[in-house]
């Protein structure tokens, strides 16, 4: 008992002579851990800050890039119906602001004895609008129809197609008459001793009323 006493008042002097000393001790201590505390909420805000510049980048970004893609999505394809003499007729789909020389260049360009003189390049396309190309010599020109089906020519007569006479070529300057139409055309005539009216092409697969009504003007037999 007494040599735990003993040892209580030695550890107490020793407490009494360097009280000084554990203070500043226990200071410097409290000091440094709270250093260490301010440096880590410090990194954790910057790390903070960083992430929601990056989302905010990140969002801006994706925005511009919508709306980009939306600008884009503004603009619309042409279909074009190219006829004659081309050397390739046919539909052929270009962009917006496109002209009659671009649906030319699509359909392989002219062929030899086309009538080029009479074709207005320079002409905007609108959708659905009509390309005629006419051989030379021919009794009338090369035209173009619109959408609307007005016809924009060089020439103020009126050109018919004879339904009994014109060939796979000729009746394609027929508005909106491909070369498969065509061909239609020309079977039922053969099959049947030949057209004995214009409204008879009602006759043939693919020509109804409303066609009827859009080529009556322009048929002959």
């Amino acid at each position: 008992m007494n040599k735990i006493l003993d040892f209580s008042t030695q550890i107490k002097e020793i407490i009494d002579e360097h009280a000084y000393k554990i203070l500043i001790g226990l200071l410097l201590i409290a000091f440094s851990l709270g250093l260490v505390i301010i440096l880590i909420m410090n990194q954790n805000s910057n790390d903070a800050n960083n992430t929601a510049t990056d989302y905010s980048e990140q969002s801006s970004s994706t925005v511009t890039s919508s709306s980009t893609k939306n600008y884009s999505g503004t603009t619309k394809d042409l279909y074009i119906d190219v006829k004659g003499e081309v050397k390739h007729p046919g539909v052929y789909r270009i962009e917006s602001n496109s002209r009659v020389t671009d649906v030319i260049k699509e359909a392989g360009g002219f062929k030899s004895d086309a009538d080029e003189q009479n074709v207005n390049l320079a002409k905007v396309l609108n959708d659905q609008d009509v390309v005629v190309v006419n051989k030379k010599g021919d009794a009338g020109s090369s035209s173009f129809s619109s959408s609307s089906n007005t016809t924009v020519s060089s020439s103020s007569n009126s050109v018919k197609v004879n339904l009994n006479t014109a060939d796979v070529n000729e009746l394609q300057k027929l508005n909106r008459v491909g070369e498969k139409k065509a061909q239609k055309i020309i079977d039922y005539r053969n099959q049947h001793n030949g057209f004995h009216s214009i409204e008879e092409i009602k006759q043939v697969s693919g020509f109804g009323d409303k066609t009827f009504e859009r080529l009556k003007d322009s048929l002959e037999v």
